[in-house]
């Protein structure tokens, strides 16, 4: 255990993992699903590394026209639990306006 991990465990009781693109890295033109549901997520932010725009939604219904927009080339969107509560743990659903649209995902989980 590092001094970071060392610390995080006194100030906050917790040890904690980061997984980077735990399901995919791009999305496309069809919904899918970009984090599952985990009661033990404490954070996680996706950045939309493609040309296109990007729309996330905690509903597997997400278009254009249902979900929050994150912008292309670096437009990013992100939830923590001291912040956004139980939605943090929720599945998160995506899709893009083009094909072959690349995002990268990190989440923080809690590993006790």
């Amino acid at each position: 255990m590092g001094k970071l991990d060392t610390l995080l465990e006194q100030q906050f009781k917790i040890s904690t993992r980061a997984n980077e693109n735990p399901l995919v890295s791009s999305l496309g033109i069809t919904a899918v699903k970009v984090l599952d549901n985990n009661a033990d997520r404490l954070g996680w932010i996706i950045i939309n590394l493609s040309a296109n725009t990007v729309y996330l939604s905690l509903k597997s219904d997400v278009s254009s026209s249902k979900g929050v927009v994150v912008s292309p080339n670096g437009g990013s969107a992100s939830m923590v639990w001291n912040e956004d509560f139980q939605m943090t743990g929720w599945e998160v659903w995506g899709v893009a306006s083009g094909a072959s649209s690349a995002i990268y995902v990190l989440e923080v989980v809690a590993t006790k």
